[in-house]
C-alpha cells in the first residue's frame, strides 16, 4: 500500500524484481501485464494509474482493494448462497466479456485473483497470464493457468480459443457456490484426467436453471461450450439481474466487507503484509551489477501515467 505525496491517494503497488523476471523467462508476460493493463477501463477490473521503473524494479500502481480476496472470504466461509453466487459471477462475467471485446484472453480465473472492494464489488486482477489480439476465431496452444481452472483442451495440450475463460467461469461458480471446483483432486494427474473426462456431479441444492448453466459452460466440447456473452446474460440463471444497474454498481450488494478508511488492511492476508517493502535487499544489489544495458532495453517504455 502506497500514498501519493501530493494528494494523499491510496494506491497499491506491485513491485517486480528485474533479474527474477529474466531468469523466469517472464519478460513478455510482464510487458503483455502492463499493456493489457493501460488497455482497460471497466468497473469490475482492476485500473493501472502508474508504472515506471528503477535499476532494480519494475512497478505498477493500481487500485487498493482492501475488502479482502474472494479466495480468503470462500475459505471463511465454506461457500456463498445461489443468490451471492450468482451476483459475484455476473460482475465476474461482465469483466470477462469486456476483456474478450478488447481481444484479451484471460487464462487466470480463480478466486485469488478475485477481490471485494470497500463497496462489495468485485474487482479481477493480476493479467500475468493474459494475451492480447485475439479474436472468435484466434487460437493458441500455451499451457498455462491454476490447474483446478483449466479447460480440457489445455489440459489436452490443443489448441484453445477465448473459450477457455468461459469454462474457467463456470468452474469459479461452483466452487463458490459448493466450495470446492468440480473437478478437484490433491493427486493433480488425477485431477486432469476428471477435466478431461469425468462427469460433472451437482449437489442437490443447486437450481436447475443453474445445472442448465454450468453444463453449458462446462461443456468438454470447445466448439459447443457456450461462450456468447449475450445468451449468458439471458439466461434464466441470471434473470433476477438487473445488468445496466450491476455495471453502474447501482444493485444492493449481498455481503459488505468491514472497512474502515480507505487504507484499512484489517482485510489483507497476513502473508502479504509481513512481505518486504524495501527498494533493494543485498540480494538485489548484487543481482544488479548483473544487470546489462541491453537486459534494461527489455524493459523500455514500461513508464505509464507519469513523466518522471
Amino acid at each position: 500500500m502506497v500514498k501519493k505525496r501530493d494528494t494523499g491517494e491510496v494506491f497499491a503497488m506491485k513491485v517486480l524484481n528485474k533479474q527474477d523476471i529474466l531468469e523466469r523467462e517472464e519478460v513478455e508476460h510482464t510487458r503483455t501485464e502492463r499493456s493489457v493493463l493501460t488497455l482497460i477501463d471497466h468497473p469490475f477490473l482492476v485500473k493501472l494509474h502508474y508504472s515506471f521503473q528503477s535499476k532494480t524494479n519494475l512497478f505498477f500502481v493500481m487500485d487498493f482493494i482492501n475488502g479482502g480476496e474472494l479466495f480468503q472470504h470462500l475459505v471463511t466461509e465454506g461457500s456463498f448462497s445461489i443468490q451471492r453466487t450468482r451476483f459475484y459471477a455476473a460482475q465476474i462475467g461482465s469483466g470477462i466479456a469486456y476483456l474478450h471485446s478488447r481481444g484479451i484472453i484471460y487464462r487466470d480465473i480463480k478466486p485469488e485473483n478475485i477481490l471485494i472492494d470497500d463497496t462489495g464489488n468485485i474487482i479481477m486482477t493480476d493479467f500475468g497470464l493474459s494475451k492480447e489480439g485475439f479474436t472468435t476465431e484466434t487460437t493458441t496452444n500455451t499451457f498455462c493457468g491454476t490447474p483446478e481452472y483449466l479447460a480440457p483442451e489445455i489440459v489436452l495440450d490443443q489448441n484453445y480459443t477465448l473459450n477457455v475463460d468461459w469454462w474457467s467461469f463456470g468452474v469459479l461458480i461452483f466452487e463458490m457456490a459448493a466450495g470446492l471446483p468440480p473437478f478437484y483432486d490433491e493427486n493433480e494427474e488425477a485431477m486432469y484426467q476428471k477435466i478431461t473426462a469425468a462427469h460433472v456431479n451437482y449437489p442437490d441444492f443447486f437450481p436447475p436453471e443453474m445445472v442448465d448453466l454450468l453444463s453449458k459452460l462446462m461443456d468438454k466440447n470447445p466448439s459447443t461450450r457456450l461462450s456468447d456473452f449475450e445468451v449468458i446474460k439471458a439466461h434464466p440463471f441470471f434473470e433476477p439481474i438487473d445488468w445496466p444497474k450491476l455495471e453502474k454498481k447501482e444493485l444492493e450488494v449481498p455481503y459488505k466487507p468491514r472497512v474502515r478508511s480507505k487504507d484499512d488492511v484489517s482485510n489483507i492476508a497476513e502473508e502479504f503484509l509481513d512481505e518486504s517493502i524495501s527498494d533493494e535487499d543485498p540480494l538485489q544489489k548484487r543481482n544488479r551489477l548483473r544487470l546489462t544495458m541491453s537486459v534494461n532495453e527489455s524493459f523500455a517504455g514500461f513508464t505509464y501515467g507519469t513523466d518522471q
